[in-house]
C-alpha cells in the first residue's frame, strides 16, 4: 500500500488515510507501527516490492492492497499499477477482475427508499 501510495510522487492525504486505516484494523506492536513510518519516507522500489511475493495468491494481495491505497487519478499511479502487475506476473484478466473486484466493493450502497 505504501509504494502504491507513493507512485505519483508523494503520499496525499486521502492515500495517507487509506494507509492508516488499514493499520488500525490490524494488531501492531509499536515496533511494527514504526517501521511502517520508515516505510512512508523510503523511496519507492517496486521490484522490492514485488520480491515480497512468495506465491501467486500473495501476488493478487499485494495488487489489491496497492489498489486499495490509491486513487487510480493520474497515469503515474496507471504506471505503478501496471508496472506492479507485471513484476508480480499478473495475467492481464486477472488484473482486470481485481480492478472490478475492488471497484464494486469500494462503491458505496444505494440506501433504498422504503
Amino acid at each position: 500500500m505504501i509504494a502504491a501510495a507513493k507512485s505519483d510522487g508523494h503520499i496525499d492525504a486521502k492515500e495517507q488515510s487509506n494507509i492508516f486505516a488499514q493499520l488500525d484494523n490490524l494488531n501492531l506492536s509499536a515496533e511494527e507501527k514504526a517501521f511502517v513510518l520508515d516505510e512512508l519516507r523510503k523511496p519507492l522500489d517496486v521490484d522490492a516490492v514485488a520480491r515480497t511475493a512468495r506465491s501467486p495468491e500473495q501476488a493478487a494481495e499485494i495488487y489489491v492492497a496497492s489498489l486499495l491505497a490509491v486513487d487510480v487519478d493520474n497515469a503515474a499511479e496507471r504506471r505503478y499499477l501496471a508496472s506492479l502487475a507485471i513484476k508480480l506476473q499478473l495475467d492481464e484478466k486477472l488484473v482486470e477482475h481485481l480492478h472490478a473486484t475492488v471497484e464494486g466493493a469500494t462503491q458505496p450502497v444505494p440506501v433504498s427508499a422504503g
